[in-house]
């Protein structure tokens, strides 16, 4: 029995998340819960090492909105490779439906991606779609067979801003939540969508049918009459009354790319009456002529492609070579459909599978419907896009206000944690980074070694107070205190239990006094200790940071 969670649950599970980072305060949390290079404290999904990893912060970076990523996987497109082409039917997620264009490939400069609608029969890929503002509705149609649909561009700043390993963002232009409305040009005015369109129509035999009559080019002589007739000319037209009744014309008005399809009603062989020789007249169903069908115009005829749906504006014309079907063009998507059927018509004259003489045989078609609302309409969903990046960068601004030295052992995500007034300014914001040490001013800094330990006792010898020397900064007569919270009472109204009282006590047991006034050689954190939500935690061997340290952060999440 089959069990699906479907792309809307989760993607719209994806978007919860994002809207719980764009409404939250977050940061990354950088985290010295390990020393020693050889030895690794595993960070695990429990009480103790949540809490472990917010008393051993070091400092922390805020991850901005504009820094929080849709991503997806990152295929770059590859010559001689077989994509997997959109179906309706088939479960798209973890498939290289789609291929990013990258600079080396392209005139643009940047990455693009493209959708493959069509692999032709699963032939590799040749060339790569290269981008033309002028394509009409962005499907390219490439030599090697292939039919790629333009979804969206990333520049190259964005790419290598935001691409992870095996992955790449969606625009910054992404829409969230579509409104699922369009534009109804005859209603002139936005209407519900309430389906698909029309993407594409398979042929289910394309090698196994035959028999289909066609005229591969012509060209229209005259201007169309007002009750649809043409005349038409072609060195291999049938001298048969009607043999193209039914069929479709595909006329390509003279010097411009726009084109239109008409059912032939019926068809007259005359090469003596018209003014040209291998020439017909032909009656269409429409009005060729308010539809600025003008002479020297040219065409081809196929068989009709029927199509059945309860949506509405779907059009296609059949691609005939040797007298089979070998391909089916959407010349038109239409609007809200949900279910179609797609048949050829049958010719009136010079087709006939039911002979058990003929060798004719019927084509048989699949229609394919795009996602609701039409490719590109929503990308989150359309991409099964099911990650999400989180970004921050270490500047040279941010470094001179954190550690430099030392080592760190755990990087996380930390959600709302609280501060205290900048102060300095008595600004209430929370700062954009922030160092989590206690820096104390002593002239005795000379009696402490870097990653050794100092606590405080009471009168009774207990201790009170222990933290790790993070560093040692003689230019100041400072020493950095991380790891400080451990299991001793707070002093009343702060959240530290530093007693500013007390005199640190080295490893040797030699004092340490704080220089006076007291209050002004203490600095602290704005940071209130142990507050904020543990998203996560990556543990790893201890990373060295330096005055020209600059790390970036890239966090991609999987819902």
């Amino acid at each position: 029995m089959a069990e699906v969670l479907t792309t809307k649950l989760k993607s719209d599970t994806l978007r919860l998340v994002q809207d719980d980072f764009l409404n939250n305060e977050f940061y990354f949390a950088v985290s010295s819960i390990s020393l020693d290079t050889l030895t690794t404290i595993k960070a695990v999904n429990s009480a103790y090492s949540k809490n472990n990893f917010k008393e051993n912060l070091v400092f922390g970076k805020r991850i901005f909105p504009e820094d929080i990523k849709f991503m997806v996987r990152y295929y770059p497109w590859q010559a001689d490779f077989v994509y997997q082409q959109y179906d309706d039917k088939i479960d798209l997620e973890n498939t290289r439906f789609y291929a990013a264009v990258g600079p080396t490939n392209n005139n643009s400069g940047d990455y693009r991606i493209y959708k493959c609608l069509s692999n032709n029969n699963e032939a590799p890929s040749v060339s790569p779609p290269n981008y033309n503002v002028e394509t009409e509705n962005q499907i390219y149609r490439m030599p090697d067979g292939y039919v790629w649909k333009f979804m969206f561009v990333l520049t190259e700043q964005e790419f290598e801003a935001y691409n992870a390993i095996g992955f790449i963002p969606l625009p910054a232009t992404t829409v969230i939540n579509p409104v699922e409305e369009r534009f109804d040009e005859v209603a002139n005015t936005n209407v519900a969508i309430a389906g698909s369109k029309l993407s594409d129509i398979f042929i289910e035999n394309p090698f196994d049918n035959s028999g289909y009559p066609a005229v591969d080019s012509g060209i229209l002589i005259g201007t169309p009459g007002n009750d649809g007739t043409m005349l038409i000319r072609n060195s291999f037209l049938s001298e048969t009354k009607n043999f193209y009744s039914g069929m479709t014309i595909y006329i390509t008005i003279r010097n411009t790319e726009q084109s239109k399809a008409y059912v032939i009603d019926t068809y007259d062989w005359d090469d003596v009456a018209t003014p040209a020789a291998d020439a017909a007249k032909i009656r269409v169903i429409g009005n060729p002529l308010g539809d600025g069908i003008i002479a020297s115009s040219s065409f081809r005829i196929g068989p009709t492609i029927k199509l059945t749906g309860d949506g509405t504006g779907a059009e296609a014309i059949s691609l005939v070579e040797n007298e089979r079907i070998v391909g089916v063009e959407v010349i038109n998507q239409g609007n809200d459909y949900n279910n179609m059927i797609a048949e050829v018509v049958d010719p009136t004259i010079s087709f006939n599978p039911a002979d058990p003489q003929s060798t004719d045989l019927r084509a048989t078609l699949r229609p394919i419907l795009s996602p609701f609302g039409g490719h590109n309409f929503n990308l989150i969903d359309e991409m099964h896009c099911r990650n999400i990046l989180l970004y921050a960068y270490i500047t040279e601004a941010n470094n001179n206000e954190i550690a430099r030295s030392n080592t760190y052992s755990a990087v996380g995500v930390l959600k709302n944690p609280t501060f205290t007034p900048d102060p300095e300014t008595a600004n209430t914001a929370s700062p954009i980074v922030f160092d989590n040490r206690i820096e104390i001013i002593t002239d005795d800094y000379g009696k402490v070694a870097i990653n050794t330990l100092v606590k405080q006792e009471d009168i009774n010898g207990n201790k009170t107070f222990e933290g790790r020397v993070h560093e040692i900064k003689s230019s100041s007569n400072s020493v950095f205190i991380t790891s400080y919270m451990g299991p001793y009472q707070n002093e009343a109204g702060n959240d530290l239990p530093l007693d500013p009282t007390l005199p640190l006590i080295n490893d040797t047991g030699q004092n340490l006094s704080i220089n006076t006034p007291v209050a002004n050689n203490i600095i602290e954190s704005r940071y209130t200790q142990r507050t904020g939500t543990i998203y996560f935690m990556e543990d790893f061997v201890p990373l060295e940071r330096t005055q020209t340290s600059r790390e970036e952060y890239k966090l991609v999440l999987e819902f």
